[in-house]
């Protein structure tokens, strides 16, 4: 008697390698530097490999990898705060990173200006819920997963976050001359 097949899950590469985009158009917009949303992603996955015998399940894959990704744009943030790197007016290669800088790219496509830049405007933590609940598509629980917060904190914070997003565009929106 044949033993029956088993359903084999993706396996934890295939898990990484599908949220690559997810991962790169996160750190894009809360960095707003494309190179560096590149290392910060190419540390994520590093970090996601080395830990992989923590992740629970395939259902918790995505917020779990989500969650590394927080804390290594903290960490990025926090070394950078205490290392700064000086700039030479005189490198050979800030021409390049003005010019990278100043490139569309994909999520430049997805947002209007007036959308980024009112996304840009709110508080960090309500920009974080706004973009993990409206662009991410994830659910309260999985937000509270990722963020470190209470589900009460994640509802709060995406609901004014969503709510001063709100007015913000309705200013934008009156001073392109639509009716309000």
């Amino acid at each position: 008697m044949n033993p029956s097949p088993q359903h084999s899950a993706p396996d934890f590469n295939h898990l990484l390698l599908a949220e690559l985009d997810a991962l790169y158009r996160t750190a894009r917009y809360l960095t707003g530097d494309p190179a560096l949303a590149e290392d910060i992603v190419q540390e994520v996955a590093v970090k996601a490999i080395r830990a992989k015998a923590t992740f629970r399940s395939e259902a918790d894959f995505r917020p779990w990898i989500f969650t590394i990704l927080r804390h290594t744009v903290s960490d990025h943030y926090r070394w950078q705060d205490t290392h700064p790197t000086p700039l030479s007016l005189e490198d050979d290669d800030l021409e390049l990173v003005v010019e990278e800088t100043l490139d569309k790219n994909l999520f430049d496509h997805l947002l209007d200006e007036e959308v980024t830049q009112a996304l840009a405007e709110l508080p960090a933590e309500m920009r974080l819920a706004v973009l993990l609940a409206d662009v991410e598509e994830f659910s309260y629980r999985d937000m509270a997963e990722i963020l470190g917060w209470p589900l009460g904190s994640v509802m709060s914070r995406l609901h004014r976050g969503r709510q001063k997003l709100r007015q913000l565009l309705l200013t934008y929106a009156k001073e392109k001359g639509y009716p309000a």
